[in-house]
């Protein structure tokens, strides 16, 4: 036996219906947004570490560390922009000390090396007569390389200052080659690379972070 209404429960029950689905929807929506409020929240709270280089010449980062002033004059010397001061992410020891961080801001490796002469406590010093300077080395990603996936791709090997370039194309499938005596970690190939495949790792890091990389248990 059907249940008769009145037009008045009708609607009376119509409305408490609808506004049940719709508090449904609101929670369903809610639930994902609290979880991305978390995220947010823990992420502002742990900033990621940048990896960084410091500027050309500087001594190792010990005899560095010990020398320099943090008087910014190496950051205000350089015409490219490419010399910041350390955030409180690195701590409280790096903080406030000049860095580079290549992918963001290459380093032209300046003729005159303005921002050595502008360091009046030693912490960067000249080069040698003839030598050659270096702010770290480049390292391709194999997993986002292009070149690697068989992808064309030749960026890195376009836009390389060095002659002969530090950067070369090999063959499809295999990823783009750097040349430990040619390369100088200025960082110009990881800004224009579109896949975000190649970091500027300073020289102490280099050799452990391939023999990481060719550990078949890694």
């Amino acid at each position: 036996m059907k249940e008769c209404y009145s037009r008045k429960e009708f609607f009376r029950l119509g409305f408490a219906e609808a506004f049940r689905l719709l508090d449904e929807v609101v929670q369903g929506v809610r639930a994902p947004l609290r979880e991305v409020e978390r995220a947010l929240r823990e992420g502002a709270a742990t900033p990621q570490r940048p990896l960084f280089v410091r500027p050309p010449g500087a001594l190792p980062e010990e005899a560095f560390l010990a020398a320099c002033t943090r008087c910014d004059e190496c950051v205000k010397a350089c015409p490219h922009w490419a010399i910041r001061k350390a955030g409180p992410e690195l701590g409280a020891a790096l903080a406030g000390s000049p860095i580079m961080i290549p992918h963001e801001s290459p380093c032209h490796l300046c003729a005159d090396w303005p921002c050595i002469a502008a360091c009046e406590a030693g912490a960067l010093s000249f080069p040698a007569p003839g030598a050659r300077l270096t702010v770290g080395r480049a390292v391709v990603e194999e997993a986002h390389c292009y070149m690697a996936q068989g992808q064309p791709c030749d960026y890195c090997v376009k836009h390389c200052p060095e002659k002969p370039k530090a950067i070369t194309l090999t063959a499809p499938g295999q990823k783009a080659a750097v040349s430990d005596d040619r390369c100088t970690g200025c960082g110009i190939c990881a800004q224009i690379c579109p896949a975000s495949a190649i970091r500027i790792v300073p020289e102490r890091r280099v050799r452990a972070d391939e023999t990481v990389r060719s550990d078949p248990t890694s």
